[in-house]
């Protein structure tokens, strides 16, 4: 059906204008890509991109988003049955599977926002502390070694081209993070008492 704007030719075209964008991105900066670069590359007119995008930042933003969700949405299937550790394999298995585009918005935004959020929630989760909730002194910081810590071994596997597998990975993250828990646990008691 012509005009609607899930249809097949419409899905193909917003795919074909993310992976020619992501290409792209693979040997320019953000600043540096244009509108009639992306086009001339895709074989469309420019009239085609303006109907799914303003520009490449917001092309580069719908990407961070769907990239965001497609981890929100795997990490929460079945969170009540997750531990950290299968949860981190889940994070990392996408990660993986998108390893070019999770290192190009992670060059491009120069931050792991994203996944700093991502993390510090499910970390929170795994361990009955509400997102929201007052934290002790300690914890914040335990929670903000744990977050940047996973994210620096994240990126050091990617960068590496190590051959370990997500499940040799999630189980250091996890080691590390529940022996940090546990010092966070002991400093927060010698300090009330």
């Amino acid at each position: 059906m012509v005009g609607i704007k899930n249809n097949r030719r419409t899905k193909y075209t917003m795919e074909l204008i993310k992976e020619v964008f992501l290409e792209l991105l693979e040997s320019k900066k953000l600043p540096q890509i244009t509108v009639t670069e992306i086009c001339k590359q895709a074989d469309i007119n420019r009239g085609t991109f303006y109907l799914h995008y303003k520009d490449p930042y917001e092309l580069f933003e719908a990407l961070q988003k769907e990239f965001t969700q497609e981890i929100m949405d795997t990490l929460g299937q079945g969170a009540s049955l997750c531990t950290t550790e299968q949860s981190m394999i889940n994070l990392l298995n996408i990660i993986q599977d998108k390893k070019t585009i999770y290192q190009i918005l992670i060059s491009e935004s120069g931050e792991n926002n994203f996944l700093s959020q991502v993390l510090l929630e499910d970390f929170l989760l795994r361990n009955g502390e509400d997102a929201d909730s007052q934290k002790t002194f300690s914890m914040d910081y335990t929670l903000t070694y744990m977050v940047h810590g996973s994210l620096g071994i994240i990126n050091q596997w990617l960068e590496s081209n190590s051959e370990d597998s997500p499940q040799t990975i999630a189980r250091l993250i996890s080691s590390l993070g529940h022996q940090n828990m546990a010092k966070g646990d002991r400093r927060h008691e010698d300090a009330t008492e």
